[in-house]
């Protein structure tokens, strides 16, 4: 069975007889009708009732008709997915929670426009889960903090983003004394955010009376602006934080800088992941 055969068969069904289905075809009726002798063999059983000039079709050839038109549209597609210049296919991206608020909306706002045909799936995990979801090629595409320095990966610079403590307006300075009464709301430890606050807190000789982690950084906020405790959170959801008048900010300096990257497969960057990273790299 071949696809042309297929669609002869459907062109017959569609346009009633042999002569339209030829014309709508471009070819003799001769053509058609060799074409569908050959799908019956193929098959083993006839598709038309044959009565003079008329064909009518059987049960199984209507039935077989549903099944034709589906097999030509999925192949149709399959053409398209590699035929011209637009980006089409599938792309899987995966990218820190926060980034999702505060950084892409707008850039996956504009893939979407731009490339109305690529079917874009969003994710959010940490950043160690994401680096493992790229490696096992379970995703195409990661935001996350860096560079990441894997062979199997490539990375280019993508947003600035800086960690920031929020505290209690109340608490006149973070010192250790102050910390030994406070809980620390902070990130999970398959986040690499977290071993650098952790880097952070321990060059201080700061340990606070308990370390919480939490996922929800409007959670964090609320602990803080009740007086709980001290929480680290990235700098770019201080504009959806603040201004709280409960709440203050202490900068970490340089030790605080966490930029993000986009990060793939080294070797796999497809034409499709290519489009896909300029737009989301430069937005309209």
């Amino acid at each position: 069975m071949k696809l042309s055969q297929l669609r002869f068969f459907c062109a017959v069904v569609e346009y009633k007889t042999i002569a339209a289905a030829a014309r709508e075809l471009h070819c003799v009726p001769s053509n058609v009708t060799l074409r569908i002798k050959e799908l019956e063999d193929s098959l083993g059983g006839e598709l038309f009732f044959r009565d003079k000039n008329r064909l009518y079709v059987t049960p199984k050839g209507r039935q077989f008709y549903q099944q034709a038109v589906d097999i030509l549209t999925l192949a149709d597609r399959s053409q398209q997915l590699f035929a011209g210049r637009q980006p089409q296919g599938l792309l899987n991206f995966g990218a820190l929670d926060f980034s999702l608020i505060s950084h892409l909306p707008s850039r996956i706002a504009h893939l979407r426009r731009s490339q109305p045909h690529m079917q874009v799936n969003v994710l959010s995990r940490d950043s160690l889960v994401l680096e493992r979801m790229l490696i096992d090629s379970e995703i195409d595409l990661a935001l996350t903090d860096g560079p990441i320095e894997h062979p199997l990966l490539a990375s280019s610079a993508a947003f600035d983003e800086r960690l920031v403590l929020l505290m209690p307006a109340s608490v006149p300075q973070l010192d250790a004394a102050t910390l030994a009464q406070l809980e620390f709301y902070t990130f999970s430890r398959e986040c690499s955010f977290r071993l650098k606050i952790d880097r952070w807190l321990a060059s201080r000789q700061l340990k606070p009376r308990m370390t919480l982690e939490m996922e929800s950084y409007t959670a964090m906020a609320a602990c803080v602006k009740a007086g709980c405790g001290v929480a680290c959170v990235p700098g770019s959801l201080l504009p959806m934080i603040l201004p709280e008048q409960a709440l203050k900010v202490v900068e970490m300096g340089a030790e605080g800088i966490s930029n993000l990257y986009f990060v793939w497969r080294r070797h796999q960057l497809s034409d499709e992941l290519q489009t896909a990273l300029d737009l989301l790299m430069h937005p309209a």
